[in-house]
């Protein structure tokens, strides 16, 4: 079984949606502190005019770099969601598909979470319905492990205490805090993550930017073409 463990990421960008859609499990990391400017509370998008803007979710700032990730507090609901609304309807409003897409996220801004981690793993059950994914999500906090466990002790941790003999992992943090000798030893294979992102049609004149929230392709594709695109990007990938 092959699983992926990653922070959740608030509406995140194809490749993580790729990693997930590649593992029998995905787990969340819940009990992590919030890392500073960071995807596990904002994203991006761009406007028509080639504009880079952050969709940003709102938090209670005493001790939120101290506390785990999942007992972080959301402050200002109605603000910072007017505000996103703001922000996607005025770079995505003129999209053929807005309104089939917008229907679809729309819920995210009317239901009051009171945590962050409520917030980004709703965001993450949305896109996973719109892509057709059906990984698993699996929260940290609900495993049985040793919390006393770091870095690349807990990844290998975790793996072991799903069953897993297979760690899927990007090229980022999780291996300069673990290597492939040290899973291979604790009979964990590691694969390598290896995706190629899509170039897509995008709104404006601008040349074509990677790396958004996958709401960029949505609003820019629609449902049913960026499914299609998705699924191709993880054929070649």
């Amino acid at each position: 079984m092959m699983v992926a463990i990653h922070q959740p990421h608030y509406f995140p960008w194809l490749g993580y949606l790729a990693k997930m859609a590649s593992v029998d499990k995905f787990i969340l990391m819940d009990t992590v502190q919030l890392e500073k400017r960071s995807y596990m509370l904002r994203n991006r998008i761009i406007d028509p005019d080639g504009e880079i803007r952050y969709l940003n979710i709102s938090c209670e700032k005493k001790n939120h770099f101290c506390q785990e990730y999942r007992n972080i507090e959301i402050k200002d609901f109605e603000v910072w969601t007017n505000r996103q609304k703001g922000i996607l309807i005025s770079a995505y409003k003129k999209c053929q598909w807005f309104d089939e897409v917008w229907n679809t996220i729309a819920p995210i801004f009317r239901e009051e979470h009171e945590y962050l981690c409520d917030v980004t793993v709703h965001s993450l059950n949305i896109l996973r319905e719109l892509f057709g994914i059906e990984t698993p999500l699996i929260l940290q906090s609900d495993i049985e492990i040793d919390n006393s466990l770091k870095k690349g002790q807990l990844i290998l941790g975790l793996c072991k205490a799903v069953g897993a003999d297979t760690y899927y992992a990007g090229r980022g943090a999780s291996m300069q805090y673990l290597s492939t000798e040290e899973c291979e030893k604790e009979g964990i294979h590691v694969k390598f993550q290896d995706f190629r992102h899509p170039v897509y049609a995008q709104i404006g004149n601008h040349s074509f930017v990677p790396g958004l929230s996958a709401l960029d392709l949505l609003f820019n594709n629609g449902i049913k073409v960026s499914r299609k695109i998705f699924w191709e990007a993880m054929k070649r990938g």
